[in-house]
């Protein structure tokens, strides 16, 4: 299996970088992606403000590019996440988180944290272990625009530190390039919605494939899709523009692969869909729009007809027309 080490790590995405390998479709390849405050804090006491302005200007860092055999500019190149498995402990830099804007707080980073992060366990104190659910804060392709610092998104992916871009979902990037040009890190041992405050930084091995794939006519940002539902990703400001931007590239999407006329496919999202927050920490704001699967699979072109009973439409049931619902 081919392995993209570590020292690859660049702190942009570029159509101008070099490539560092190439891929088949389908052919399964590892990724080590450096910790996000790149080994300058291995326990608290190693936190100084000198120490960590070095360690902010390598933030960010993120291996790449990887070319994909076969993925053409116009198209889109589908990433999917095999396994993360986590390499180093949790790195947290942190403040008082006492000012009223919390926006401000992330001027306030004066100490660290480090979280022993082993066996699907972060240790969080003496009370309390957590499970672990690592996650790829960035993942990309060589943007149109150019060159682009690695810490900022768009429709080429990147920063969007989307909480379920983890084992098991698979990217769809839209892509500008030939080779598509694919970038990896800033991975979290977990997180929650929004990263408001900082999550726990780690190094990690990514294993994933890649294969290119046409690019809908309806997609313009980046979609996220597991086996369970299918997710889109929009990045801008407001965040209210990133949360309906989300809702009308999935509209587009129902609308384009499913058996749905616009208004009714937009009635039905209304109902079911989950519009939420991946990040709001950049100068971008990354939201997402989402809906399960199984409230779709009656209008899948060619699926059985049926009644759709959705008592909760994240557990859904289908059961053909007249069939006992006792």
């Amino acid at each position: 299996m081919q392995r993209f080490l570590a020292r690859d790590a660049k702190f942009a995405y570029s159509p101008e970088h070099a490539s560092i390998g190439t891929v088949e479709p389908g052919e399964r390849f590892e990724v080590e992606s450096v910790e996000g405050f790149f080994g300058y804090f291995s326990s608290p006491a190693d936190f100084t403000p000198e120490r960590y302005a070095e360690a902010e200007a390598h933030k960010w860092a993120v291996t790449g590019p990887i070319s994909v055999a076969g993925a053409t500019a116009g198209d889109a190149v589908a990433v999917t996440i095999h396994d993360i498995e986590v390499a180093t402990p949790g790195v947290v830099v942190y403040g008082g988180y006492t000012a009223e804007d919390p926006l401000e707080w992330w001027d306030d980073e004066s100490a660290c944290e480090v979280y022993p992060a082993e066996d699907g366990a972060l240790h969080f104190d003496e009370r309390t272990t957590l499970p672990t659910r690592p996650l790829i804060g960035c993942l990309a392709v060589a943007p149109a625009e150019g060159t682009r610092h690695a810490k900022l998104q768009g429709r080429y992916g990147g920063n969007m530190d989307c909480r379920e871009l983890r084992a098991g979902a698979t990217l769809v990037l839209p892509v500008a390039h030939d080779g598509a040009g694919l970038y990896f890190g800033d991975c979290k041992a977990l997180m929650g919605d929004s990263e408001i405050v900082g999550p726990p930084e780690v190094g990690a091995v990514v294993t994933a494939s890649a294969e290119p794939r046409h690019r809908p006519a309806a997609m313009e940002w980046p979609r996220l899709e597991t086996a369970e539902t299918i997710t889109t990703l929009v990045s801008g400001t407001p965040l209210e523009w990133s949360a309906r931007q989300a809702f009308r590239e999935l509209l587009n999407w129902v609308v384009e692969d499913y058996e749905l006329a616009r208004p009714k496919a937009a009635l039905l999202l209304a109902m079911v869909a989950n519009a939420g927050i991946c990040q709001i920490s950049n100068t971008d704001y990354t939201a997402y729009c989402t809906v399960p699967r199984g409230v779709l699979e009656p209008y899948r072109p060619g699926s059985d007809p049926g009644v759709r009973t959705c008592p909760d439409p994240l557990v859904c049931d289908v059961r053909r027309a007249g069939q006992d619902q006792s």
